[in-house]
């Protein structure tokens, strides 16, 4: 038996294969991986096997972080490999052009990376993703793995990660503690590969998610947290109607100050020991908003996911702690966006084309939903939120289509507006 599949055919309760064929139609590629942890000296061994499901497609740009140095790159439909460093988010990557031969009948067009190495030889700026005797966080921020550069093509995954010693793990989708470590299956088509395994942590479950508390020393607030959570949960599900419920959630608290995220039904939060009620309650409910997320968070669209799921969170707020705490809170937006020390782009415009920047997406844009709500009314922007959550709308013009469906089209034409200003 190759040493690659040891883990997945170990346990009765391993996941096979994928659900569908639609599922590897939806995806650009399926990740196939056996990755091997050292804690102890934060070093990695990753071997991979890219199955590329477009047979159109004949050049490939991965990303991979610079400190595993050249990776070997192969396969028997692989025509050519080049690469070269670039400047990444959190230091240099080196970017993989892969040029593939033509689709051949009964041929998948794989490509086999292989890599080892120190993923932080140096501590980084932002430590979104850790691998030490404690934790190993893992999200694209470090480029751990083979990463497309077009940002947005979508993976299903099967990887199986070798880690002695007592740990846990959460992920983005199905994660099974395996013998020799765990199988991460990932059969929905996704835009990451996220998954936190723990060594040291506090539990706390309740109906709907589990808290696992990786401080040192843990639980400050944590009472506020759950509260918070408890709140959002029933918050949303009642917004979102038919788009819901919200699926179970793991919530992973870190001991960062910066960085909280969602990767479907993994959220990490910073640290919260010292958050008021107000900014945990938004928190949360904005971490929990981005199950509702569709945009192309690396295009313009980031504005939907970011400034849609901040005012769903400023609503659930208002509707914990009341009208004052809403009120402050968007005063305290429109403070920022007087004080800002550069001209800000309009949010939307049908001319747009870059990202958004973040006083834009977590400012702006939120002040431009609170207006087009005041314009339409609680009642209807609440029947516009829950149709957009289910029509699972991902661009803009998409979005105005639903407004203009709820509220006509002269508040359409107020709302764009607002964006373009």
């Amino acid at each position: 038996m190759p040493v690659k599949h040891a883990i997945r055919t170990a346990s009765a309760a391993i996941i096979i294969g994928l659900t569908s064929a639609a599922s590897a139609q939806e995806a650009s590629y399926h990740y196939d991986g056996d990755l091997r942890l050292s804690p102890e000296t934060g070093m990695l061994d990753a071997d991979w096997t890219l199955t590329v499901n477009d047979g159109e497609r004949s050049e490939l740009t991965l990303f991979l972080n610079a400190a595993f140095g050249e990776a070997e790159i192969s396969g028997v439909r692989v025509r050519s490999v080049s690469s070269q460093l670039v400047d990444g988010f959190n230091g240099p990557m080196r970017a993989y052009t892969v040029m593939l031969h033509p689709e051949a009948e009964g041929q998948a067009r794989e490509v086999q990376v292989r890599y080892a190495g120190a993923l932080f030889p140096e501590p980084p700026e932002t430590a979104i993703n850790t691998l030490d005797t404690r934790k190993v966080e893992f999200t694209v921020d470090s480029f751990w793995l083979p990463f497309d550069a077009g940002f947005d093509a979508l993976m299903t995954a099967e990887l199986d990660v070798w880690l002695p010693g007592e740990w846990a793990g959460v992920a983005m989708q199905s994660i099974e503690r395996v013998p020799g470590g765990f199988q991460v299956v990932q059969e929905t088509p996704t835009l990451d590969l996220a998954f936190t395994l723990m060594a040291d942590y506090q539990r706390h479950a309740a109906p709907g998610y589990a808290i696992y508390d990786t401080r040192d020393p843990a639980g400050a607030n944590i009472g506020a947290a759950v509260a918070a959570l408890d709140h959002c949960t029933s918050y949303l599900n009642t917004l979102s109607g038919p788009a819901g419920p919200l699926p179970d959630a793991s919530i992973v608290v870190t001991s960062r100050n910066e960085g909280g995220y969602s990767r479907g039904t993994l959220i990490a939060l910073t640290d919260i020991a010292e958050s008021s009620e107000a900014s945990l309650t938004q928190f949360i409910c904005h971490e929990l908003g981005h199950y509702w997320s569709h945009g192309n968070a690396m295009t313009v669209e980031n504005w939907l996911n970011e400034s849609f799921a901040d005012y769903v969170a400023i609503m659930g707020m208002r509707d914990a702690l009341g009208e004052t705490a809403f009120e402050e809170r968007l005063a305290r937006y429109q403070t920022q966006l007087d004080t800002a020390s550069v001209a800000l782009p309009p949010v939307w415009t049908p001319a747009t084309t870059e990202r958004p920047p973040y006083l834009v997406a977590y400012r702006k844009g939120p002040l431009a939903l609170s207006r087009a709500e005041a314009l339409i009314g609680r009642e209807a922007f609440e029947r516009f939120i829950q149709a957009a959550m289910e029509a699972r709308v991902s661009t803009t013009p998409q979005m105005l289509d639903v407004f203009e469906a709820v509220a006509g089209a002269e508040a359409r034409t107020a709302f764009e507006a607002i964006l373009a200003e």
